[in-house]
């Protein structure tokens, strides 16, 4: 092997292709949609031209031709692949209209509105802006991340037309996920609080035009999967067996009934709050008030389950500098997993939250998925199955007792039963305490758990105030020392103030994950429970970035204890964030699906993964791959930005191979024929979802 530079040779374009592509787009610009058009439309796919691209100007040539369904047929399927783009929208919407299907013909307007600016164009009459439509128009008009929030609350005036607000989904049901029922019913939380002092609270800000930015000051809302009863619920529990039923008020200090066998009772809802009630016969609810009752819990173990499955997120712990100071920054921790196994390389898929977590919790990656553009809440669709649901198909109780809003409209939280949600306040102390009070109530039941911790997530001081303990004990000049602008997280610089942030946040949730980790020890034996720790992705605190899949930023944290996993094992096998999900499903004994790109790790039995795979897909930056193998890392750049469509033209790319222990460092980029074999069919297989071939569309008003 020798030093070289950087290898060029990597992607070639279709130039074939490239060119039919151009021929037809500029005949369908000019609507010359004839023989010749489809002969070239036929010669596009016979030269591999991409399968999207196809479908896009077959479906414009069946909208010329007045052939609406077989037009939603191919923007269907293009959809399914490109989930943000403007061309597949503004097909889908005449497709849609000519089919009648009114409501998402609008929310293809309302994706082109919210990305490009471009007016929806209002054909229906104003009794078919129905709630639900306008509900279904919010949160396509609004970020995939803000749940519960919404920055345009679409309603309809007579007069105006039309018209939107600041605002957030509270004391109703929310548009998303129409597949799975009962819907998810936006509750507040609180805990031995006054009766209706949340809602109250939220009834004053929840209109608020700075309602968004400022989270509702942290609020917690309670989501929950619930329907509507109109006064009166019977529940009645199975033969011999017991649940606990969360019901919610929906009016204020509202008088409720219980009725059963051996109980003939009143107390008291408090609204949008849930109040639990353990059954163990026919019981009736019933009310002058209408009310909203959620998901019952299953009481009872079942041999196929586990007590507790436990998935505690991390969110940015950086593995890339903790595993030198485990021991020392995380002793609680580093003492509970000890007995587990501890992957000292495991990679994030990417660089931030929102494609990263949606990874693990799919097993996919994101061009995959397309869960990648916070800006756009486009939804999975329903035949990828989550973790949660997979977990909640064995009779799980699925819960999210601390989450932000990142999973909620984009449908990869959609298995949870219970989402306690707030945006930024998502502190381990409070979580932990919240789990151990969930637990010991429902000791008896089986559960699946997600927490979500952000204690260590480095923020820029510009937009969050770091902790007290950070700021009293630095210097004045290290206390000066934050980024001066609302920087996002991937590109904070590496100063004193950034680390000793993101240190003690570190400690802090150490801290109180060893009460945690006390109760487990207390209460549960080790074959009854699986505990699995991982982060979405490293931080740029510590070294300032070259590019966004820099080891520091992509070696994220992943470590398992429990029933079925080997003690003490420190693994070097190089492992993937969407291995997560393969893994517990080896574990837990649910399916995987052929579709899911994780593995199952060797260290469980499985064939392992010979490259892990991280790179950005944020639209307007430059492309960044890092492809990881046990020795040899290949990294590509390309430095056009990301097309809105989550694509890019690989034909630009640069690369470089590096060993793993020196990768991004120049003075040792090598040069080798045996690397090129090994990494090009690999990577290049990885990005073939990726790639444009330079074929672009032109955009809304261009």
């Amino acid at each position: 092997m020798q030093k070289r530079g950087r290898d060029t040779g990597f992607w070639r374009r279709n130039e074939r292709a490239h060119a039919l592509f151009y021929d037809l787009r500029d005949r369908s610009e000019r609507g010359a949609y004839d023989e010749e058009y489809l002969a070239q439309l036929a010669a596009y796919r016979a030269a591999g031209g991409n399968e999207v691209h196809a479908d896009i100007f077959a479906a414009l040539y069946l909208l010329a031709a007045g052939d609406a369904e077989n037009a939603a047929v191919c923007g269907d399927r293009a959809f399914r692949r490109r989930s943000v783009s403007h061309v597949v929208w503004g097909i889908l919407a005449c497709a849609y209209e000519g089919l009648g299907r009114y409501t998402d013909a609008l929310v293809m307007q309302a994706y082109a509105e919210n990305l490009f600016g471009t007016p929806m164009r209002l054909t229906l009459p104003p009794a078919a802006l129905t709630d639900a439509l306008l509900d279904r128009l919010t949160v396509a008009m609004g970020k995939a991340n803000y749940a519960p929030f919404t920055l345009r609350r679409m309603s309809y005036d007579a007069e105006k037309g039309l018209t939107d607000r600041a605002s957030c989904f509270a004391g109703e049901f929310l548009p998303i996920s129409p597949h799975i029922t009962p819907p998810y019913y936006v509750g507040v939380y609180t805990e031995q609080e006054l009766r209706g002092n949340k809602a109250w609270l939220l009834s004053l800000i929840r209109d608020d035009e700075n309602i968004s930015i400022f989270g509702a000051g942290d609020f917690n809302f309670d989501i929950m999967r619930a329907e509507r009863a109109p006064g009166r619920a019977v529940i009645s529990p199975a033969e011999g067996e017991q649940t606990v039923v969360p019901i919610l008020g929906m009016h204020p200090a509202q008088p409720v009934h219980v009725k059963a066998a051996d109980v003939d009772a009143e107390t008291y809802l408090s609204p949008a709050t849930p109040s639990f009630f353990r059954l163990d016969k026919e019981t009736t609810f019933s009310s002058e008030h209408a009310f909203v009752v959620g998901t019952p819990i299953r009481i009872g173990h079942a041999p196929h389950r586990r007590r507790l499955v436990l998935n505690i997120f991390i969110d940015a712990l950086p593995w890339a500098v903790l595993r030198d100071r485990f021991e020392e920054l995380m002793p609680n921790t580093s003492r509970f997993f000890s007995e587990g196994v501890i992957f000292d390389r495991h990679y994030s898929t990417a660089e931030y939250t929102y494609p990263s977590f949606a990874s693990i919790e799919t097993g996919m990656y994101a061009h995959h998925s397309q869960i990648f553009n916070e800006k756009i809440a486009v939804e999975l669709p329903p035949d990828y199955i989550t973790l949660s649901e997979r977990m909640k198909s064995l009779g799980y109780a699925t819960a999210s007792l601390m989450t932000d809003g990142n999973g909620i409209y984009n449908g990869t939280m959609r298995g949870y039963d219970r989402l306690i949600m707030t945006p930024y306040r998502m502190f381990a102390y409070e979580a932990a305490e919240r789990t151990v009070r969930h637990l010991d109530g429902l000791r008896d039941a089986d559960h699946f758990i997600l927490l979500h911790l952000m204690d260590a997530h480095p923020w820029s001081e510009a937009s969050m105030q770091p902790s007290t303990p950070t700021q009293t004990g630095l210097s004045l000049r290290e206390r000066l020392s934050g980024t001066k602008s609302n920087t996002p997280s991937p590109y904070l610089g590496a100063t004193p103030l950034n680390k000793e942030a993101c240190f003690q946040g570190i400690r802090s949730t150490d801290r109180a994950l060893g009460m945690l980790f006390s109760y487990l020890a207390e209460h549960y034996t080790p074959d009854e429970y699986l505990v699995t720790l991982y982060s979405d992705h490293g931080a740029s605190v510590f070294r300032d970035n070259e590019t966004v899949v820099e080891p520091h930023m992509t070696h994220a944290a992943w470590m398992m204890r429990g029933v079925g996993v080997p003690c003490s094992v420190h693994t070097d096998e190089v492992v993937s964030g969407v291995d997560i999900y393969p893994t517990l499903g080896a574990l837990c004994g649910f399916p995987v699906d052929e579709y899911v790109d994780g593995v199952l790790p060797k260290i469980f039995g499985g064939t392992g993964r010979e490259i892990a795979f991280s790179n950005s897909l944020f639209p307007t930056k430059a492309y960044y791959l890092a492809a990881r193998a046990p020795e040899y890392s290949m990294r590509v750049t390309v430095n056009s930005a990301v097309e809105v469509d989550g694509t890019a033209d690989i034909a630009e790319a640069q690369v470089q191979f590096y060993p793993s222990a020196h990768e991004g460092d120049e003075a040792y980029a090598i040069d080798s024929e045996e690397l090129r074999a090994f990494f090009y069919p690999r990577v290049r297989e990885f990005m073939r979802g990726i790639d444009n071939n330079g074929e672009i569309f032109p955009f809304p008003g261009t």
